[in-house]
């Protein structure tokens, strides 16, 4: 069945034209790490600091094939309307649902059952406080900085919400890796992939994609360099 002309429009300028918060924006990380994982056999995806919810919206549209449902949570109100007005946009509210809540403090409500996540997608704050200049605008200020969440919390909320096997992507400097990799493997989070992007061949790496499985066997497969230019188009394909 055709899509609806103003959906269809919307899908076509993705990630262009999402609605956002005033002061936030998304970067290219947000695609980059939609498209690290794999759909599988996943049937509900869970965008964990969601904020607008364009790296969950670019999973699923990057795998039309996928039937999953998807969930963001995200502490801030706002956020939490951008996302289900940005479902809207793109077709998919009948299978999105937006929380706000804080990572550090998980609420007992309905849709964030313990294990009921297959596949987590998480694009934390990559910076501690104090480590750079904190934002005056509170949405920027708490997608750069752990002002509300610290990483562990995050990997903490992750775990208790995925399911036996259920997988987590994530992207975070290569500064933080060691203590990424170490706080995984404490909240049961197995290191299974990492993938390391550059801006081009020969210069540091920028980033690193990450996944890990829950109650997974030892055993990381560290991929192919990913040179960052190359290879955007690749990680963010939309079916439009």
């Amino acid at each position: 069945m055709p899509l609806p002309r103003d959906v269809a429009a919307a899908r076509a300028a993705f990630p262009r034209g999402l609605a956002q918060p005033a002061g936030y924006r998304f970067t290219k990380d947000s695609l980059l790490l939609a498209g690290f994982p794999a759909p599988g056999t996943t049937r509900r995806v869970l965008d964990l600091g969601a904020g607008c919810g364009v790296v969950g919206f670019a999973f699923l549209l990057g795998h039309p094939d996928c039937a999953a449902t998807l969930t963001a949570l995200d502490i801030s109100p706002a956020m939490v309307a951008a996302s289900r007005d940005n479902a809207q946009r793109l077709g998919v509210a009948d299978r999105f649902s937006a929380i706000a809540a804080d990572a550090a403090n998980l609420p007992d409500v309905p849709g964030l059952q313990p294990g009921s996540f297959d596949l987590c997608l998480l694009n934390p704050p990559y910076r501690v406080p104090g480590a750079c200049r904190t934002s005056p605008d509170p949405a920027r200020a708490a997608a750069r900085q752990e002002t509300t969440a610290t990483l562990a919390d995050f990997l903490a909320a992750a775990s208790r919400l995925l399911a036996p096997r259920g997988r987590l992507a994530l992207c975070l400097p290569p500064a933080r890796l060691p203590e990424l990799l170490a706080s995984l493997t404490a909240n049961g989070l197995e290191p299974k992939r990492l993938q390391h992007v550059h801006p081009k061949p020969d210069a540091p790496c920028r980033l690193c994609l990450v996944e890990a499985r829950k109650g997974g066997k030892s055993g990381l497969v560290v991929g192919a360099p990913l040179t960052e230019n190359a290879s955007i188009e690749k990680y963010s394909r939309i079916d439009k």
